[in-house]
């Protein structure tokens, strides 16, 4: 995910103590590791379609719950140790499913004797994503912290849409 190092600038500016980092990135973690026998066992079970629409679904909340904390003041820094170490956690399981679900939809689609080909293609499509970062941190300091968490929602709440979309036009 695109914009996990903003989380960490979001929670150090919303007074959570940056010497705790290191169990917010265990949290994300943890996610990942105990989210993986789900992700394999819904990709096995339910369709990798169906795995990558759940996990874009899942995505739209960590940066909208982020949205709603920047307009609520209500916790105080001891809190925020409990509410950043879930969304690291649901952060790092989303991550870690999206992993297993491309990489397992790619292994599906693509002929036994053409995968190399198809990760190639795959890796070098999504290569320019690797620059996002670098465009959210211009958005970040032009435009607000806030501003990368609303593209984030809404770019996740339009993956989610897109693959409803393909799995509409696949079962048709």
């Amino acid at each position: 995910m695109w914009f996990m190092p903003f989380y960490v600038v979001y929670a150090s500016s919303s007074g959570f103590n940056l010497e705790r980092v290191a169990l917010l990135l265990g949290a994300q973690t943890i996610g990942a590791l105990v989210s993986n026998a789900l992700w394999g066992w819904w990709g096995d079970r339910l369709g990798k379609v169906s795995l990558l629409i759940a996990i874009a679904f899942g995505r739209i909340f960590p940066p909208l719950f982020i949205l709603l904390l920047s307009f609520n003041y209500f916790f105080n820094g001891d809190q925020m140790i409990y509410l950043f170490s879930a969304i690291f956690f649901v952060t790092g399981a989303l991550a870690n499913g999206l992993t297993i679900a491309v990489i397992g939809f790619l292994m599906e689609i693509s002929p036994d004797d053409q995968r190399p080909a198809y990760s190639g293609y795959f890796n070098a499509i999504t290569a320019p994503a690797f620059l996002l970062p670098l465009l959210a941190g211009l958005i970040a300091t032009y435009f607000g912290l806030v501003a990368v968490f609303m593209i984030s929602t809404a770019a996740a709440a339009l993956q989610f849409i897109i693959l409803v979309l393909v799995r509409r036009q696949t079962h048709t």
